[in-house]
């Protein structure tokens, strides 16, 4: 919000005097109520801080002084003075964490009702001196704008997720993370400290988990890294993460406990609650590398798609999990305890004898049932000691308890919102679309615009609906200058989507308030990626009640002229002018541009843009995605979401062996056309694949091939180059289709959709 023309002098006699001038109010996230009025508030060590809060605020006025010696070179006095800041608590702002902010031209008030509210109106008093100030200088007197501000979080649970196990964060990082989750009203970070790839936590009972499996040699991911590495250095393996040991270079580290307690203690200080994720009884290949006692078959290794989980029949596995979790809820005091429980590979359990006959005796008919007897059993150990369980929302399956929290992210798999709310579990909101930073190219549009409820949630069950958070999956982020830029500004559009109520939304006033958003991280160091093109961005959002597409086209421009065409041809000033969301049935192609002066502005969007039959049909893998390129995981092939002009957009899912997969349509029906979409980009090392043969049966037994379509893209052909493998099914009577691309080249090849009519 700019200020009247009226008051430009005034700016601009008391910038001549000092440079402490904060000449906008550009707040984010944007207060409930705002109201600019029209003078300064002049702050100096001559200020007097003034307490009118009963001592219940000694923590956030010593992070108020702290944060002013840093701006003004010294603390504020406690003397009288020519004016006044006081911190007020007040018992009639009785929501959590809300606060009232009143700068006058003689006294600045801050007024909360409890400590949270107290230290959210010093970071957003904090938002109204110049972002100069971040920085290593300091004024004499800093003018803050005369305004009233009220304000309250419209999301409880307001949350950053980082993946330490995949690559490693420094505890340096990690504090100043938390300085800016605090800076922009988060108040949860969600550690993923437990994975295949390392074990980062220090457990005191099971010494071996960090002196052996903190450490790894190169991975596949780390290979995908070092690649990158060659020509962005942000890709590079941090130097401070690699040790020789006989003679071999490895990758890892690890947090003492210690260090852990001390980094809870400070995230405590900024009001955000540090909550620990285990990953059991998947991904735990790092402890069962050292505890091989713990898997089923004796060792670790991989199934069909993910790795060697514990085995539920074991009781040796429950007491290495309670020694673990015990040592876990000793050193994070949040109310929340994180199991995972996603992505288990059951085919081990399948096989063993010990599962089997805990199966029979529980009266268990399936290995999903023992996935919930597993569950629901740590989840009572850990209930015991006082403490909430939080899962991902692939622990769901009949019998899980109805009081765990559910980490809802595949939003991209039919019914999995609707399943977790019928059984009556309050859900955080973390799909994996938009919610998951781990691209460069990620934007901010569908953060900011995201919708909890689809058109067939029920509406007796929002209520269930507890929290909102972004993920940051590290398997390709191995520094910290990379996750920065992964990171932000998204995380910005991610806190006003859940602290500002959707009556303040304003995307265009939020670019704006941007700029100075980002010469504040400038200040304060942070190593982001924002760049303002004319390139259009379509976001496609994909009804299966209407069985239609809306298309969305955004830029990081406010409020640019577009036209768009649905017919593949090029856009005019005389097509349709863009107006805002629009929607597609069937198979189009969209182009789309910015016009500037009548003159189309390049480049030129084009998307194919399809919806067809399989769209939310259950896709099964018969040989796994590459772990660096997973797109949407086992939804990527039937979500209705195309890739882009870029392989790593989070679209385009990559393999390094044949696709090898199997639509389930849910019933036999006549099958007419087939067609999917692949890349070509021989600089790093994608390829066509030779051919996609397409067979189908009724029973998912026996199956007849029906199409097989070659390759007619050069191997040497360099550039991108897209291709679509498409044909005739011959009107088929099926319900089950085969899909296998041959991967020739044994290098990577990469498909969007697999469009089926």
């Amino acid at each position: 919000m700019k200020y009247p023309s009226v008051f430009l002098l005034a700016i601009l006699v008391w910038t001549a005097c000092s440079p402490s001038v904060q000449p906008e109010v550009a707040l984010v996230p944007q207060p409930a109520q705002l109201q600019v009025k029209g003078g300064f508030f002049a702050l100096s060590p001559a200020t007097q801080l003034l307490r009118s809060d009963g001592g219940r605020f000694d923590a956030e006025a010593a992070f108020l002084q702290s944060t002013l010696v840093e701006m003004l070179g010294e603390e504020i006095t406690a003397q009288a003075g020519g004016n006044v800041l006081e911190l007020v608590y007040s018992q009639d702002l009785t929501q959590a964490e809300s606060y009232q902010l009143e700068v006058g031209r003689d006294r600045v008030s801050l007024i909360a009702g409890d400590a949270a509210g107290m230290f959210y109106a010093m970071e957003t008093l904090r938002q109204l001196m110049p972002a100069d100030l971040e920085g290593e200088g300091t004024a004499p007197e800093i003018l803050i704008p005369e305004l009233s501000i009220s304000d309250a979080p419209s999301i409880a649970w307001r949350g950053m997720h980082l993946d330490v196990s995949r690559h490693f964060f420094s505890m340096d990082y990690l504090h100043r993370y938390v300085d800016l989750l605090a800076l922009y009203k988060m108040n949860k970070l969600h550690l993923h400290l437990t994975d295949d790839q390392g074990w980062r936590l220090e457990i005191k009972k099971y010494p071996r988990l960090t002196e052996e499996s903190a450490w790894r040699t190169f991975n596949n991911q780390d290979s995908v890294c070092i690649e990158k590495a060659k020509e962005d250095p942000r890709f590079q393996l941090d130097p401070k993460h690699l040790r020789e040991r006989d003679g071999v270079t490895e990758y890892g580290g690890f947090y003492t406990q210690e260090e852990m307690r001390e980094l809870v203690r400070y995230a405590q200080s900024r009001h955000i609650e540090i909550i620990p994720e285990i990953d059991m009884p998947g991904h735990m290949m790092a402890a069962i590398q050292v505890y091989p006692e713990l898997a089923c078959t004796g060792s670790a290794g991989w199934g069909k798609v993910f790795s060697t989980p514990l085995c539920p029949g074991n009781e040796q596995v429950y007491e290495f999990v309670e020694g673990v979790l015990t040592e876990v809820m000793d050193i994070f005091p949040s109310k929340y305890i994180h199991i995972g429980a996603d992505e288990v590979e059951k085919s081990s359990w399948e096989e063993s004898k010990a599962c089997q006959a805990l199966m029979a005796a529980e009266g268990m008919s399936s290995v999903e049932e023992l996935q919930s007897y597993f569950v629901n059993r740590v989840t009572g150990f850990i209930k015991s000691k006082g403490k909430e369980v939080i899962v991902w929302d692939d622990a769901i399956h009949p019998g899980v308890d109805s009081t765990l929290y559910v980490m809802y992210w595949r939003n991209w798999a039919g019914g999995v919102q609707n399943r977790v709310a019928n059984n009556g579990n309050p859900m955080i909101y973390t799909p994996g679309n938009p919610m998951y930073f781990s691209r460069l190219d990620a934007q901010m549009y569908p953060i900011y615009h995201f919708e909890f409820f689809g058109s067939k949630y029920p509406e007796d069950k929002k209520h269930l609906a507890y929290g909102l958070q972004a993920c940051v999956w590290t398997e390709t982020v191995p520094s910290e200058d990379l996750a920065d830029a992964i990171i932000f500004p998204k995380l910005l559009a991610l806190s006003e989507r859940a602290w500002s109520p959707r009556e303040v939304h304003d995307w265009d006033g939020f670019k704006e308030r941007l700029q100075s958003q980002l010469k504040r991280l400038d200040q304060l160091g942070v190593k982001y990626t924002y760049e303002v093109t004319k390139e259009l961005t379509p976001f496609l959002k994909v009804d299966t009640v209407k069985q239609e597409i809306g298309v969305i086209l955004e830029s990081e421009l406010v409020k640019p002229t577009i036209y768009y065409t649905t017919d593949g041809t090029e856009p005019t000033t005389a097509s349709e002018r863009y107006e805002g969301e629009f929607h597609v049935s069937g198979s189009v192609t969209v182009k789309a541009a910015i016009f500037e002066n009548g003159q189309i502005q390049e480049p030129v969007l084009s998307r194919k843009v399809d919806y067809h039959q399989a769209i939310g049909k259950k896709v099964t893998y018969h040989k796994p995605w590459n772990t660096a390129y997973p797109a949407g995981d086992a939804g990527s092939f039937t979500d209705g979401l195309r890739g882009g002009n870029a392989n790593g957009d989070g679209k385009w899912q990559g393999f390094t062996n044949d696709i090898d997969v199997t639509v389930d349509m849910g019933k036999v029906q006549e099958l007419h056309t087939f067609s999917a979409s692949f890349l070509q980009n021989i600089g790093p090392g994608i390829y066509m694949p030779d051919s996609v043969i397409v067979s189908v049966s009724v029973d998912g037994k026996d199956f007849e091939q029906v199409l097989q379509v070659a390759n007619e893209v050069p191997k040497d052909q360099k550039g991108l180059v897209f291709a679509d493998f498409a044909g005739s099914m011959g009107n088929v009577q099926a319900r089950y289709i085969h899909v296998r691309a041959v991967n020739g080249n044994r290098a990577f090849i990469f498909s969007d959709e697999l469009v089926i009519n």
